[in-house]
């Protein structure tokens, strides 16, 4: 089972998918050199979370999209621990699970990213951070 927070449920032409993204031509540098502002400790962020469906090849073209499934919007601590982020999951998909992905801004649904242990979360949150 994936959750994906950047995952989008296929809505035809009004999908974020069917417009072109802008591009960042300059990678930031590694997070553990640069690290993002510091945040409060009780900042929220939000999750976009698809589960329960399926990626696939679009009719029209050649992009990838997640068909089916459920899509709810989840709001967590900055600061919550993967462990406590799994449970939340679990809690919102009532299935058990033990790692999830997430979807770049720009990127196709062929380059999801894992998050299996607190080190990837703290990836991802410094990626939400970026943006």
């Amino acid at each position: 089972m994936e959750a994906s927070p950047y995952s989008y449920a296929e809505s035809g032409g009004s999908s974020p998918h069917c417009r072109e993204p802008a591009v960042d031509t300059n990678p930031p540098p590694p997070y553990e050199d640069h690290p993002p502002p510091p945040v409060p400790p009780n900042h929220k962020v939000k999750f976009m979370v698809s589960y329960g469906g399926r990626i696939q090849p679009r009719h029209n073209d050649t992009h990838l999209s997640y068909v089916g499934g459920e899509t709810k919007i989840l709001y967590v601590d900055r600061s919550i621990s993967f462990s406590a982020l799994i449970s939340k999951l679990s809690s919102l998909m009532d299935d058990s699970i033990s790692l999830f992905k997430y979807q770049l801004p720009g990127e196709d649904l062929d380059a999801l990213i894992s998050v299996s242990n607190d080190d990837d979360l703290q990836h991802l949150m410094y990626e939400y951070d970026r943006l």
